[in-house]
């Protein structure tokens, strides 16, 4: 089973890792040098408005999915297909005409008229994306990882192109916005006719009270979703409210976690759903934190080397990749570097998985909540700084309390419940060669030479440290040994 895991990790992480994140990094390193910080500024508030409208839009569907296809038999998962498609498309048409609709008076709430007219433009993704996108939850339920893993690299290579090939011909930013409908458009008919393989082969059975239970679970998780969703995108918004496009674009290039970071944790979620609600149904309960731990020790000999790093060369990280007017992201950079150590576990779907949506929901009503009264509370203290301050003080608290509920349900200890001693262990390997790097946080050099020279001080010793004294198992050491004999004789 733990070969299977790893197996399908691996193609969903890879392949969300080009999709969701170096894509998206590089369209933002292309168009902040392309375009002046107000016309930036502006796409990255249509695109921030889209984007988090869509998810809130797909309210638990795709969680939902990942639960329930795994139990039903091939008749009825086509049948939950053709009607959460179904579904979608009417989704996806109303939220197109709201978004077409509040366009004027978000770009009056932002003080950004050029918003009118971009967010428009752009309704018409969100009409594409919404029945496109949790037909890639489908594809994983039904265990068609290499495809999914395809289509996911050919999506990120027509995003790429809607981007570049505009951009490339000195076209505004209204025909970067046109091209990307165009993208949405073909990449929704691409995973839908890719799903639809899946289940053609059968006659559709709408199965006994499937759809009415397929919705009573998704409404708690989607309730979940909307509340994620907002606190997510709850910084951008204020700062987009308060502060200027040319600050909101500054802000925007440094209020990110580390780009595969979300990418990895969502991948590691959409595996171990599943495998949770199955050990669960068992009554394996003690099973299924074992699982939870290992996840979350290998997850952090990952993200808290980087954390450590990052967190010392920020400055010239950002000047790298955005240029010095950007100087000023490091900022929000370094206050968003501090959720990495959380990141490492990932605490809702444990708690969807044993049947408890309603707590994750309540958990993140306690965020949002939170976090925009220290949002606004903090802006004349800390200026644009401060909604990413409280951004990360309200994920904390969130993460406490899913402990907290978990270590309930499994009737274990706070000791017990998380793998506290293996995330301290690994952290204070990943200290020791930090010193290596001060120096070079001041230096005058250009910044992809202090990148360089940092990478080589420091992971070359922080390898090492893990090889010798970290949570690699045997197998892990045998599979990265394989990997140099490979890259030997090639």
């Amino acid at each position: 089973m733990r070969d299977n895991l790893t197996r399908r990790a691996g193609i969903i992480g890879a392949s969300r890792l080009v999709a969701s994140s170096v894509v998206g990094l590089v369209v933002s390193v292309v168009l902040s040098r392309v375009f002046d910080p107000a016309v930036y500024g502006t796409f990255q508030q249509t695109w921030f408005l889209t984007q988090m409208t869509i998810e809130i839009a797909l309210f638990g569907i795709p969680i939902g999915i990942l639960y329930f296809v795994p139990r039903l038999t091939e008749p009825e998962r086509r049948g939950l297909f053709l009607r959460v498609f179904l579904l979608l498309a009417g989704i996806g048409a109303v939220l197109a005409a709201l978004l077409y609709g509040a366009a004027p008076h978000v770009s009056r709430l932002f003080d950004n008229p050029a918003l009118e007219g971009t967010l428009r433009v752009f309704s018409l993704y969100a009409l594409f994306l919404v029945p496109g996108i949790p037909m890639d939850a489908f594809l994983i339920a039904q265990e068609r990882h290499r495809l999914l893993g395809l289509l996911t690299i050919a999506h990120s290579l027509l995003f790429l192109a809607a981007v570049f090939l505009p951009a490339a011909l000195g076209l505004a930013l209204a025909g970067i916005l046109w091209a990307l409908v165009g993208y949405g458009a073909l990449r929704a008919g691409l995973v839908f006719a890719a799903a639809a393989t899946t289940v053609r082969s059968v006659r559709a059975a709408a199965g006994k009270g499937l759809l009415r239970r397929f919705v009573l679970y998704s409404i708690p998780v989607g309730l979940n979703d909307l509340l994620r969703v907002v606190g997510r995108w709850l910084d951008k918004t204020v700062v987009s409210a308060y502060f200027s496009p040319e600050v909101f674009a500054v802000y925007a290039n440094g209020a990110v976690e580390i780009p595969f970071v979300g990418v990895l944790s969502g991948a590691i979620a959409s595996v171990m759903i599943p495998e949770f609600s199955r050990l669960s149904d068992e009554g394996k309960r003690g099973e299924v934190l074992a699982l939870w731990h290992r996840a979350t020790v290998k997850t952090g000999v990952l993200l808290l080397p980087l954390f450590v790093f990052f967190m010392i060369l920020a400055a010239p990280f950002l000047v790298f990749l955005f240029s010095e007017t950007y100087r000023a992201s490091a900022g929000p950079f370094r206050v968003y570097l501090l959720l990495l150590p959380l990141r490492s576990a990932a605490y809702a779907p444990i708690l969807l998985a044993l049947g408890r949506p309603r707590l994750v929901a309540l958990g993140a009503l306690g965020d949002v909540a939170l976090n925009l009264a220290l949002s606004i509370l903090l802006i004349p203290a800390f200026g644009y700084l401060g909604p990413a301050i409280a951004t990360v003080a309200t994920t904390y608290a969130q993460a406490a309390f899913y402990l907290s509920c978990t270590s309930r349900l499994l009737s274990v200890s706070w000791r017990r419940v998380f793998p506290w001693m293996g995330i301290a262990r690994l952290l204070l390997l990943s200290l020791v060669p930090a010193p290596l790097l001060l120096p070079l946080a001041g230096a005058s050099l250009r910044p992809i030479v202090v990148l360089a020279i940092g990478t080589v001080l420091y992971f070359g010793p922080m390898i090492l440290l893990m090889w010798r004294f970290g949570p690699l198992g045997e197998s892990d050491k045998e599979l990265v040994r394989r990997l140099l004999r490979i890259s030997k004789s090639s």
